[in-house]
């Protein structure tokens, strides 16, 4: 075969126009075409219908989708192109018998749509017909009526002329009328404290309360102060402790609350005054803190009187060494210091602390089985003499008889003590006997 036979053997082929009558002609190209027609319809009938009802409904799609069966060819190319300008396509200037819309019409015929009545006017309603009356607005629902607001609560009058909430006037409105008292105030522990280190706290209205109320009516002890006189009908003795915790609540008057002499009703003001200095300190309201003690605790004065006492009368110590009156940390009986009377007494009576190697059960258990701390008539504070002190545990004498009868010459006359001097205990390995 020649250069040239070749080439025009594999010369890409002219393509065919296929018209109507060739179509005609050849049936399967005919269906092959409606077939892809068939198709490319199917895709543009879900485009349309997802455009909404404002531009094609299901309605005007079988319009455009009519077939001319018992119908002209004028009205369904007049239909389509109204659907074109619908939704916006530019329709053929002519009909041509190979054009895309004759294919169109085509595959609608084949579907069988029915063309006798075009709908396509119902999604899009002429220019030239009644516009519809414009739908009322839905009705607003009713207001809900706007709540009355509160009434503002009517201003507080000035606070003058005792009218009203009382209010702070100062120190130098006392001044006025208490010169000598506040001179002497100054002078104190408190109110050298707030001259200098804390200023503005030790002033007359934070303890005694505002004293507008007072100034207004020109003085008077019930004229809304705080006075601290019992002899006040507004005594009150928890507003008086209240008032001087809100300054004192740690150190010794951490426990105070729940203490012996809160529950009882003690008042500060029956301990201490703060107006002027009657002892060197601690603002007692007695000289020495052992009157200030005396005053309620009668038996322990007469105690501190007998022949074996402690050194409290002679100033060597006082009853706060060994009680807190403010209350016991511990919560131990008669506001004793520490957690135990024995180990109040081991402060200064270290040798007796123990442990030893033979223990005397009594004197382990409570140094006041056998001594009274405030004071006794017998040496050293015992509460009996001896032997008769022994015998409230050990009830026999050395003779085999009960008691202490006259034919014992171990006891009568004598002292245990002679023999047994170790009674707080023994380190001595044959000191069973608290004898070495």
């Amino acid at each position: 075969m020649s250069s040239v036979a070749r080439g025009e053997a594999f010369r890409r082929p002219t393509p065919v126009r296929r018209t109507p009558a060739r179509l005609a002609s050849n049936p399967s190209a005919g269906c092959s075409l409606v077939r892809g027609l068939a198709g490319i319809g199917l895709v543009l009938l879900a485009l349309l219908l997802q455009l909404g009802a404002g531009l094609a409904s299901p309605a005007a799609v079988r319009t455009v989708a009519a077939s001319p069966h018992g119908g002209g060819m004028a009205d369904d190319e007049a239909a389509l192109r109204r659907f074109a300008r619908d939704i916006g396509i530019a329709a053929p200037a002519s009909r041509s018998d190979d054009d895309p819309y004759s294919a169109l019409l085509d595959f609608a015929r084949m579907v069988g749509a029915d063309p006798a009545t075009p709908l396509l006017a119902q999604a899009t309603p002429p220019a030239n017909s009644a516009a519809k009356p414009a739908a009322k607005p839905a009705a607003k629902p009713a207001a809900t009526p706007a709540k009355p607001k509160a009434a503002k609560p009517a201003a507080k009058p000035e606070n003058k002329g005792g009218q009203g909430d009382a209010y702070f006037v100062g120190s130098a409105k006392c001044t006025e009328c208490h010169a000598a008292i506040t001179a002497e105030f100054s002078t104190t522990v408190m109110g050298r404290i707030g001259r200098t280190t804390r200023k503005g706290t030790m002033e007359c209205e934070n303890c005694h309360g505002p004293g507008s109320k007072h100034v207004a009516a020109g003085g008077g002890q019930n004229e809304g102060l705080i006075t601290y006189r019992p002899s006040d009908p507004r005594y009150n003795i928890e507003e008086i402790n209240e008032t001087c915790l809100t300054c004192h609540q740690k150190g010794n008057q951490t426990a105070w609350k729940g203490s012996t002499h809160e529950t009882r009703g003690l008042a500060c003001t029956q301990c201490h005054t703060v107006m002027k200095n009657v002892s060197p300190k601690g603002l007692l309201s007695a000289g020495a803190e052992t009157e200030v003690c005396f005053q309620c605790h009668k038996l322990q004065r007469a105690q501190m009187q007998r022949s074996s006492h402690m050194p409290v009368r002679e100033g060597k110590m006082t009853c706060a060494n060994c009680h807190n009156p403010h209350g016991s940390v511990y919560g131990t009986e008669a506001l004793v210091r520490e957690p135990s009377v024995n180990d109040n007494c081991y402060k200064c009576h270290a040798e007796k602390r123990g442990p030893m190697l033979h223990e005397h059960p009594p004197v382990r258990e409570n140094c006041l089985n056998c001594h009274d701390a405030h004071g006794s008539n017998h040496e050293y504070l015992l509460k009996v003499q001896r032997p008769r002190l022994c015998a409230e545990c050990h009830g026999f004498a050395h003779g085999g008889q009960p008691g202490f009868s006259s034919l014992s010459n171990y006891a009568f006359g004598h002292g245990c003590n002679n023999c047994h001097s170790q009674v707080h205990g023994s380190n001595h390995p044959g000191g069973q006997w608290f004898q070495r």
